[in-house]
């Protein structure tokens, strides 16, 4: 009969026994402790360490001694080397219990992902997209520090207000825009690539001193909402819109300004999303 679990022990460690004498030939200095590490095995991969056990021999009488049988000195010459030398038990002896831990906690993750986005995801079959998502990333492509010609003029007169009025210690130089005018709707998108350079809690500085420039603008008196999306090096970091807002600083969802391309448009295919986008972007201005 085969047995898939139960417990197997494995050689860990020798040391030399100093200061004893064998009970049995009585030569000095002659043994060697053989330590074992105990772990429970499933299917022959190792789950939990169990404990250990010593084994000592002569290497005179090559007479051998379990661990209750240890002389006074023994047990004292194994102390002193389990302090300065001690055993230690390897690391896979413990690996199939990480294996199960990070099965449960994939489970687990995917558990929260179904309950926190399980509608959108019946919504939307594997091959459905929403296309304003694709709009708003190539928006973001379009992010640049030089801005030149007529179509310019809104971006350029944001640039050099929030160059005045900042006072993060950000270089605004640096600081690439993107504006652009969906009717009443205005977005503007920052990309900061050293918004680290900033403390966090205080990175909504930006999205305050972007709102105060729109608002001087007489130009944008026919504007009445502003979508305002912020990105670092790596993801979005703020996002205001006139019904919500993403202002701790790190790690901001920058799908909350969607609402400014309109109602939400199914895409099928990434010929489909090509083709919407080509529309929206001849049809929604580029200031």
């Amino acid at each position: 009969m085969i047995f898939f679990f139960g417990s197997r022990a494995s050689k860990i460690k020798e040391r030399k026994l100093k200061r004893t004498t064998c009970p049995h030939c009585e030569t000095k200095d002659s043994f060697t402790v053989s330590t074992f590490s105990k772990y429970f095995h499933f299917f022959f991969i190792p789950i939990i360490p169990l404990f250990k056990t010593h084994v000592a021999e002569c290497s005179h009488c090559r007479k051998s001694y379990s661990k209750h049988e240890f002389t006074k000195d023994m047990n004292a010459a194994l102390d002193r080397e389990n302090e300065t030398n001690p055993a230690k038990r390897p690391i896979w002896q413990g690996c199939g219990c990480m294996l199960i831990t990070g099965f449960f906690l994939i489970v687990f993750s995917i558990s929260i992902y179904g309950v926190y986005f399980g509608d959108d995801l019946r919504n939307e079959s594997a091959l459905e997209k929403d296309a304003r998502k694709d709009y708003l990333d190539a928006d973001f492509k379009k992010t640049t520090a030089i801005m030149t010609g007529e179509k310019a003029s809104l971006t350029l007169a944001l640039k050099e207000c929030v160059d005045y009025d900042i006072e993060s210690g950000l270089n605004t130089d640096k600081i690439q825009y993107f504006t652009r005018i969906n009717e009443q709707k205005l977005l503007v998108l920052l990309r900061i690539r050293n918004i680290k350079e900033v403390e966090p809690s205080d990175r909504k500085i930006v999205i305050n001193v972007v709102e105060d420039c729109l608002a001087a603008m007489p130009a944008l008196d026919s504007i009445s909402e502003y979508y305002i999306g912020v990105e670092g090096k790596w993801n979005t970091v703020l996002v205001k819109t006139p019904t919500d807002s993403d202002l701790g600083g790190r790690f901001a969802d920058k799908y909350k300004l969607l609402p400014f391309y309109g109602e939400k448009e199914i895409a099928r295919d990434s010929t489909e999303i090509k083709e919407i986008i080509e529309a929206k972007s001849d049809s929604i201005p580029i200031d």
